[in-house]
């Protein structure tokens, strides 16, 4: 990922801008994956996302790249410690955690009246500066992507069991704390 507690002002923005405008295109990817009738249902609501989580958690475990995807805005091509791919992620992977944090942010905005994507603006030393994250209202912004990513890491890396309401339980926690 992007150093973007490091990064300049002018690499934040562009950063920013990279992700909100590639969110349209992620959600209708993960669209284009789930057109089958007996695939979840992508309709915006809360509940869906138990369905569409319980798919990610199983399709997330697969490895292999069978096809060239793009990387995400959010995703630094040039790591420190080698190539894409050399992660813990493979580009298919990577993608697949783009596409369902896209549709995470979809389900946020609906419910959320006025949510809108900022540059998250904290402490100096904050490593969270300059990520792109979810303003609600009051309190700190959501990190959405991150919520998807710890769990595609929890699975792949630790091999961990990730119950399929993790997301939803986290949607509608956040919604109480609005409340």
């Amino acid at each position: 990922m992007w150093d973007t507690m490091s990064a300049s002002r002018e690499k934040r923005e562009e950063l920013h801008e990279a992700y909100v405008s590639g969110l349209e295109s992620a959600r209708d990817r993960l669209r284009a994956r789930l057109s089958s009738p007996s695939d979840p249902q992508l309709d915006g609501s809360v509940e869906s996302l138990d369905a569409v989580n319980e798919w990610f958690l199983t399709h997330i475990k697969e490895r292999q790249d069978t096809e060239t995807v793009e990387l995400p805005a959010w995703w630094d091509p040039l790591p420190a410690l080698g190539t894409p791919g050399s992660g813990p992620f493979t580009s298919s992977q990577l993608a697949l955690i783009d596409e369902v944090q896209a549709y995470l942010g979809e389900v946020l905005t609906t419910a959320i009246p006025g949510a809108h994507w900022v540059i998250y603006k904290g402490h100096k030393r904050d490593f969270r500066n300059g990520l792109t994250m979810l303003e609600v209202g009051i309190g700190r912004p959501l990190p959405v992507r991150d919520v998807v990513y710890k769990e595609a890491l929890g699975v792949v890396l630790s091999g961990r069991e990730v119950a399929a309401d993790t997301l939803s339980s986290w949607v509608r926690e956040q919604l109480a704390a609005l409340a």
